[in-house]
């Protein structure tokens, strides 16, 4: 009869600690399988982040043309207002010229034909404003 209890205690303690290293392979599994979670769900935030920072870095370089391309309209649009001015000022300074050179001409004409000097003055003070 002992050796019976003997017999079922060793195997009792064989189950136990059965039981105890299937519980432990269970334990691992479990937590091997936590830390794969883990560390999908790691990558998968980087992943994002790095989505994330990608699009910020887009939007700020699309920003950066933009500045970039409304600058050199800006810069242009200057440079076509100046040359507009150049132009104009040019025009009024060939009808000044002309102007001055019809005036010459009737003081000219004025003089050959032996007009006094008197009657002359006044065209003579004229100054030319376009």
């Amino acid at each position: 009869m002992n050796q019976e209890l003997f017999e079922a205690r060793k195997l009792q303690s064989l189950e136990k600690e059965k039981m105890l290293q299937e519980q432990a392979k269970h334990n691992r599994d479990e937590f091997h399988k936590v830390i794969v979670q883990q560390k999908l769900e790691r990558d998968l935030e980087i992943k994002v982040e790095q989505d994330r920072k990608a699009l910020v870095m887009d939007h700020a370089n699309q920003l950066k043309k933009q500045m970039a391309l409304n600058e050199e309209k800006a810069k242009q649009d200057n440079r076509n207002r100046l040359e507009e001015g150049k132009k104009i000022k040019d025009k009024l300074a060939n009808e000044k010229k002309i102007l001055e050179k019809l005036k010459q001409e009737k003081i000219t004409e004025l003089k050959s034909h032996d007009i006094p000097e008197k009657y002359l003055s006044d065209l003579l003070k004229k100054k030319m404003v376009v």
